[in-house]
């Protein structure tokens, strides 16, 4: 077997600890010290994946799900089973356009969008220490770093 150079060994040390990272409880502790009582008991349940879909809607005025697939790393029965999932939990709702029957379409409701402003004001937060991160950073570097980890997830592709 052929040794990894050391310093890639490290960098894809660093990736697994990223992935493996669930920061699900930092997210929901967040979205609990801003929340309105009217989705408090919905918070603990809700996965960051299933944060993830619910921003991803409230950035459209109107979504098909076929749409939603094409804006996520999500395979269309994973989006299906999350849609479904947060359909249940009264977070998003389905509907059909009177001009187009044919395509799903999806809302949020009212405490979905309550979730959403929660998890935006999080995200607030969080590109502000990862900005404030980068300042210790060029531009130059930045651009190497994304470079590199663009060129692993190529070769992990393919």
């Amino acid at each position: 077997m052929q040794k990894l150079n050391p310093l890639l060994h490290q960098l894809d040390q660093e990736l697994h600890r990223y992935l493996a990272f669930d920061n699900t409880k930092k997210v929901h502790e967040h979205l609990l010290e801003y929340d309105e009582e009217s989705v408090s008991d919905i918070i603990p349940k809700i996965s960051v994946t299933d944060l993830d879909i619910i921003s991803r809607i409230a950035n459209c005025h109107e979504i098909r799900i076929k749409e939603l697939v094409d804006t996520v790393y999500f395979p269309q029965g994973t989006v299906s089973k999350i849609v479904n999932r947060l359909v249940k939990k009264e977070l998003i709702r389905k509907y059909h356009r009177s001009d187009n029957k044919k395509d799903v379409y999806l809302k949020l409701t009212a405490n979905g969008q309550i979730i959403a402003k929660l998890h935006e004001k999080y995200h607030e937060k969080e590109n502000k220490k990862l900005n404030e991160l980068g300042t210790n950073f060029s531009n130059s570097d930045l651009q190497k770093l994304t470079e590199i980890l663009r060129k692993i997830n190529e070769l992990r592709e393919n």
